[in-house]
């Protein structure tokens, strides 16, 4: 194993590998740090030899670690406590497994980007080699580490959702501060979409929210169908895009879709769970059931096949427009790893949150940015 296994992190053991584990289902409280001994990850001895071990460099915090912590994320990986929340990294190999394919061409030193969807609130985790993406050692660690769960599902909502935008289309985006709206907005601006943007937010985020380009409208105001139409000429949006999944922010979607082709499409379950963060008020697949009437209103979800062959090439599409500035990815707040518990309860609160939220692993990076 390479001597650039440990390096300073900014977790509460510094010298030490480790992780942030749910001992139960229940609040951000029930988190708790625990070392890890790397052996224990030895790409060797798991995986069939077909694994990489990565140093996590940089981590993303997102609402669907809510999810994962109360154990009401449909995976059986979090159906038992025991488990390690966060769903994408960005990190740099430090062990390759015996049984990697040398055609691969993954060696220890690469620099890599992964929606390993558990696991990534820790500094080391063990990965499939077909599960990370190679970078280049002079992209920006932070900027590339908003792309895989953010960037992607909002380039999945608007390319693979099963909707069609062609130039001029009008499309509603719930929750547009978000780290998932905000990634949508800069996508149509980056790729030049040509799509007018309407999205829901608090007026405190008014500002914030037109700066990406996008028409805001008081997501608390009881007449938000109104609002839309009125921005529409009275014709409703070509697609809406609801984040909340609860019946009424679905019957308010619906609402302001077009009558005959509008779609809604449904992305969180974010209702689902109890304001408190201690668990979920509802079954989100019995509120599936109550709310999804294809092919008007659908569900759609990113997973991990988006990232291998032929789609991955629309990975490193969005990593080309960082890398030539014309996407500038939004990362709200950076965390130290020591913070894992303030992390959960700034999701569980929601309020203030405008972009991407990530937590810089590495000490030597955080020290630059003052972390």
């Amino acid at each position: 194993m390479s001597s650039n296994s440990i390096k300073l992190n900014t977790s509460s053991t510094p010298e030490q590998a480790g992780r942030w584990v749910v001992t139960k289902h229940g609040p951000p409280s029930v988190l708790k740090w625990e070392p890890v001994d790397l052996s224990s990850l030895d790409p060797d001895r798991n995986l069939e030899g077909k694994g990489v071990l990565v140093r996590i460099i940089v981590a993303g915090i997102a609402g669907v670690d809510n999810i994962q912590r109360v154990g009401g994320y449909p995976d059986p990986r979090c159906k038992t406590p025991g488990y390690t929340t966060g769903y994408d990294i960005v990190g740099e190999i430090v062990s390759v497994g015996k049984s990697v394919p040398k055609e691969i061409g993954l060696h220890v030193g690469d620099r890599v980007a992964s929606l390993c969807m558990f696991g990534a609130h820790a500094t080391h985790i063990l990965l499939p080699y077909d599960e990370v993406m190679r970078l280049e050692k002079t992209d920006d660690p932070i900027k590339i580490g908003a792309l895989p769960l953010n960037y992607m599902t909002a380039w999945g909502m608007l390319k693979h959702s099963g909707v069609h935008l062609p130039p001029g289309s009008t499309i509603l985006i719930g929750s547009a501060s978000g780290g998932l709206g905000t990634a949508m907005a800069q996508l149509v601006t980056a790729f030049k979409m040509d799509l007018k943007m309407i999205g829901t937010c608090s007026p405190s985020k008014f500002d914030y929210v037109r700066s990406l380009g996008v028409q805001p409208i008081d997501r608390t105001a009881p007449d938000i169908v109104e609002q839309v139409l009125k921005l529409t000429n009275g014709q409703g949006v070509d697609v809406a895009y609801d984040p909340v999944g609860s019946k009424e922010s679905s019957q308010n979607s619906s609402a302001a879709a077009k009558p005959e082709t509008g779609r809604v499409v449904v992305v969180g379950v974010m209702d689902s769970i109890a304001s408190d963060g201690s668990g979920m008020s509802k079954n989100p697949q019995e509120v599936f059931a109550e709310i999804l009437q294809p092919p008007r209103i659908t569900f759609w979800a990113l997973d991990t096949s988006f990232f291998k062959k032929p789609e991955i090439a629309e990975f490193y599409a969005v990593v080309d427009k960082v890398r030539s500035g014309a996407l500038n990815p939004v990362v709200f707040k950076s965390l130290r790893l020591s913070q894992g518990v303030e992390a959960h309860e700034l999701l569980v609160n929601g309020s203030s949150v405008k972009g991407k939220m990530l937590f810089i692993v590495e000490e030597a990076l955080a020290a630059q940015h003052g972390i």
